[in-house]
C-alpha cells in the first residue's frame, strides 16, 4: 500500500519542537558531562546565540500551518512513483560512479592510505567539474530507500539494493575519517524507520540500537585514534593527545580524574568506550565555547554567504574561470577544524545581519513543512535534513559541514524532478485552450 503523510510524526517532530529539543539536550549534557571550561563564552556571544534562536523560531511560526481541511489534498500516483524510483536509482548509481572515479582514479585517494594522507591528497588535487557533479548526485543514494518505503512494495532484491545505495555514501566518510558524515547516515536511517513505522519502540529494540550505537562510537573513536597516530605513532600517545591537546581541548577539556582513568585503562575496547563517551561530550558541547572565542576574536571581513555556501563559489570558479579566493575565506576564522555551532559560519558570513538570514531560513522551512502537510511527499527528505540541522544547531552547522549543502541541493532537485516528471507541463496555448503533457503516468 502506498504511503500516506505521517501526521503523527510531523506533529510530534515539528520544526519548533525539534529545535527546542536540541537546545534542551545540549543544556543537559553541559550539566552532566565532567568537563572543565577553559575559555568562557562571554555575555555578548551568549546574547547573540539566544537572539538568533529567538528570531529563527519566530520565522518558523510567523506563517500559520495548513488548515486541517486542506491537508493531504495532493494524491500520489503509485505507477508514476515506481517509475520515478527507477530514475532516481539510475541517478544515484551515476553519482556513485562519478564519486569513485573522482576520489580514487582522478584525485588519487585510496583505502590503503592513512586518513591524513587521503585528506592531503584530495585537498592538493583540488575540485573539478566532475567533483561537483559527483557531490551533487551522490546524495541521491539516500532517496531510493525512502521511495521504496513510501511505495510499500515487497521486493527483497530491490530493498537490498536500496540499502546498498543508502550506505554507499559512507565510503568517502570512512576514507576521510569524517564522523559527522557517518552520523548523518545513521540519523537519516533512524528518521526513515521512525517515519514509516519500521522501528517500533521496545526494550529489546532499544537495547539492540544502543549496542549498535556503542559499536559505532567505538569504531568512530578507533578512526580518531588511527588518524591521530599518523603523527602520535602509538596508541598511548594518541589517546593522551586526544585527551589533552586535540582541537576542542582549547575551550573545554575532561577533568583530571577522568583523564587519568581513561589513560590508565588497559583493555583497549573499554578504553575506546570511555574515551568515546567523554570525547562525544566534548564533541557535542565545545561548539558553543568555540563560538564565544570566534565572536570575540574574528577580525576579518564578512563573506555574505561565501563561507557557509562555499560550494557555489567553488562552482563559479570552475565553470566561469573566476578567481574567488576560497582558501582565504575558509581560513578566515581565528581557529579552524572545530565546531562553532550552527551560528559560527553564519556569523562569519553576516555578522549581526544573521538575524535577517535566520528569520528567512525559518520562513523557508515552514513553507516546506506546509507543503508536506498538503500531501506533497517529495519535500519530505528535505524536511528530514532540515530537522537534523535544527536539532544540532548548538553543536554544528550541518549546511556548511558533513556534505550538508550537497544534501540540501540534491533533496531540492529531487522535489523538482518529481514535479517535472509527474506534474502537468504546459506545452501550448491556442484560442484560450491550454495543452498539457505528463511525462510519467
Amino acid at each position: 500500500m502506498i504511503g500516506k503523510t505521517n501526521f503523527s510524526f510531523l506533529y510530534k517532530n515539528s520544526l519548533t519542537n525539534v529545535t527546542l529539543a536540541g537546545l534542551v539536550l545540549w543544556t543537559l549534557f553541559f550539566f552532566l558531562v565532567p568537563l572543565t571550561v577553559k575559555k568562557h563564552v562571554g555575555w555578548i556571544p551568549v546574547f547573540y546565540l539566544l537572539i538568533n534562536y529567538l528570531v529563527f523560531i519566530i520565522g518558523l511560526n510567523i506563517i500559520p500551518s495548513v488548515k486541517k481541511e486542506n491537508r493531504d489534498s495532493y494524491k500520489v500516483n503509485k505507477n508514476a512513483l515506481r517509475k520515478v524510483l527507477y530514475i532516481i536509482i539510475f541517478i544515484a548509481v551515476i553519482g556513485l560512479f562519478f564519486k569513485i572515479l573522482d576520489k580514487f582514479y582522478i584525485r588519487g585517494g585510496s583505502f590503503s592510505n592513512s586518513i591524513s594522507l587521503n585528506r592531503i591528497i584530495l585537498e592538493k588535487s583540488g575540485s573539478s567539474i566532475i567533483s561537483i557533479v559527483a557531490a551533487v548526485l551522490n546524495p541521491f543514494s539516500f532517496l531510493p530507500l525512502f521511495i521504496y518505503f513510501y511505495l510499500g512494495i515487497k521486493n527483497r532484491l530491490l530493498l537490498i539494493f536500496c540499502y546498498f545505495l543508502f550506505f554507499s555514501t559512507a565510503f568517502e566518510f570512512i576514507m576521510l575519517g569524517s564522523r559527522a558524515g557517518l552520523f548523518v547516515i545513521i540519523l537519516l536511517l533512524l528518521i526513515y524507520l521512525r517515519y514509516f513505522n519500521k522501528l517500533k519502540i521496545s526494550l529489546t529494540r532499544v537495547f539492540v540500537v544502543s549496542l549498535i550505537m556503542i559499536f559505532v562510537m567505538i569504531f568512530s573513536v578507533q578512526l580518531f585514534i588511527e588518524r591521530t597516530k599518523d603523527f602520535a605513532k602509538t596508541d598511548k600517545v594518541a589517546v593522551e593527545h586526544i585527551l589533552t591537546r586535540s582541537g576542542y581541548n582549547f575551550t573545554i577539556e575532561p577533568t583530571k580524574e577522568v583523564k587519568h582513568k581513561i589513560i590508565s585503562t588497559k583493555n583497549k575496547t573499554l578504553q575506546a568506550y570511555r574515551l568515546g563517551m567523554i570525547n562525544f561530550g566534548q564533541y557535542y558541547l565545545h561548539g558553543v565555547f568555540e563560538f564565544g572565542y570566534l565572536y570575540n576574536n574574528y577580525k576579518k571581513n564578512y563573506w555574505y554567504g561565501g563561507y557557509t555556501f562555499n560550494i557555489f563559489a567553488k562552482f563559479i570558479n570552475i565553470v566561469f574561470r573566476t578567481n574567488i579566493n576560497l582558501k582565504e575565506i575558509q581560513q578566515s576564522p581565528p581557529r579552524t577544524g572545530v565546531y562553532t555551532t550552527f551560528f559560527g559560519p553564519i556569523f562569519i558570513d553576516f555578522g549581526w545581519f544573521s538575524l535577517v538570514f535566520v528569520f528567512f531560513f525559518g520562513v523557508f522551512q515552514k513553507l516546506i513543512y506546509n507543503k508536506i502537510l498538503q500531501g506533497r511527499f517529495q519535500f519530505i527528505p528535505l524536511l528530514f535534513y532540515l530537522l537534523i540541522i535544527n536539532f544540532f544547531m548548538p553543536v554544528f552547522n550541518f549546511i556548511n559541514g558533513a556534505q550538508g549543502l550537497y544534501n540540501l541541493i540534491s533533496f531540492g532537485f529531487f522535489a523538482l524532478i518529481y514535479i517535472l516528471l509527474t506534474g502537468k507541463l504546459k506545452i501550448s496555448e491556442k484560442d484560450g485552450l491550454i495543452s498539457y503533457v505528463k511525462i510519467l503516468r
